[in-house]
């Protein structure tokens, strides 16, 4: 089933390759013929879509607003095509989420795994990124869902799930205070923290905790890497403050510990899964954000919750 036109999927082709002779080499089609559609095109809109360089093309302000369309009804296109099949019984479907860094080594594998133990067929695409860009992802509609910490409040309004987090303290496993369940910010001061840095949420969190104990402290580190603050943290006696989804999969292996954390100033961080606006989730999708929600529930008790709306 095709719905977009063949210039159209000549235009995104040539864009993608950089030139008219590589959109041609991957299409098996002469360059030129695929110049003519594009000249066609352009005369049909009236506008140039590429600037011919000596050396390949580049796409024109309309060029760029036309191929981002194109690219919009190529993905709508895979979603009806998947619904289609999913009505005629053959359940293929695809899913394309985004997630933040920590679920990347821990639960999605996990997730995904149940997703094809339940179908083979469903074909999963994993985009790895930080709030901002994730939410321009859902904006733009490249993506079905999401997984985010500490969402801007209208997007956590209109968020399918939310989830509540405590942040706590993790530490190596031979750490001397690592057999504790509960400690105090101010017993952890001599050994140091390992940061995040301002571009993560969490690092909002444990700059309000510190300035509300009347503590000045600086981390040894500082980096926008969890996996990079998890390895610091098992090398030494450094500490760190994270969320349990950050560290799950190092407490079952049984590399890091975790304890909550007594300051009742610590804000609880809130997870969301999101979804673009006004969109109708495939049975694919669906299926995933219910996997995802389970995990995320069982891995939070008992640090994490349902937030009260």
């Amino acid at each position: 089933m095709q719905l977009i036109s063949h210039a159209a999927l000549l235009l995104d082709a040539v864009a993608r390759a950089g030139s008219f002779r590589g959109a041609a080499e991957r299409l098996n089609l002469s360059a030129s013929a695929i110049n003519r559609q594009i000249l066609k095109l352009e005369e049909e809109i009236g506008l140039p879509l590429f600037e011919r360089l000596p050396r390949g093309i580049r796409p024109t302000a309309a060029g760029e607003r036309l191929l981002a369309d194109i690219r919009r009804w190529r993905r709508e296109q895979e979603r009806a095509e998947g619904q289609l099949r999913d009505l005629k019984g053959q359940r293929r479907g695809s899913i394309t989420l985004g997630a933040m860094e920590c679920f990347g080594n821990t639960l999605l594998p996990d997730v995904i795994k149940k997703l094809h133990s339940v179908n083979p067929l469903i074909e999963v695409s994993v985009l790895i990124g930080g709030t901002d860009e994730l939410l321009r992802k859902l904006n733009l509609k490249e993506i079905d869902f999401a997984l985010l910490f500490n969402p801007p409040h209208r997007v956590a309004m209109d968020a399918i799930r939310l989830l509540k987090a405590r942040p706590g303290l993790i530490m190596a496993a031979n750490h001397p205070l690592a057999l504790s369940k509960s400690l105090r910010l101010a017993d952890c001061l001599q050994y140091g923290f390992i940061l995040p840095d301002p571009s993560l949420g969490i690092r909002e969190f444990i700059d309000k905790a510190f300035v509300e104990l009347g503590v000045e402290f600086s981390g040894m580190v500082s980096t926008n890497s969890i996996a990079l603050i998890k390895s610091m943290v098992k090398l030494g006696q450094s500490m760190a403050v994270l969320s349990v989804f950050d560290v799950y999969g190092e407490l079952v292996r049984g590399e890091l510990a975790f304890a909550t954390i007594e300051d009742r100033n610590i804000e609880d961080e809130i997870l969301a899964i999101c979804a673009p606006a006004n969109r109708n989730q495939s049975a694919a999708a669906q299926m995933m954000i219910d996997l995802v929600d389970e995990s995320l529930r069982f891995i939070g008790q008992p640090h994490a919750g349902d937030v009260q709306r």
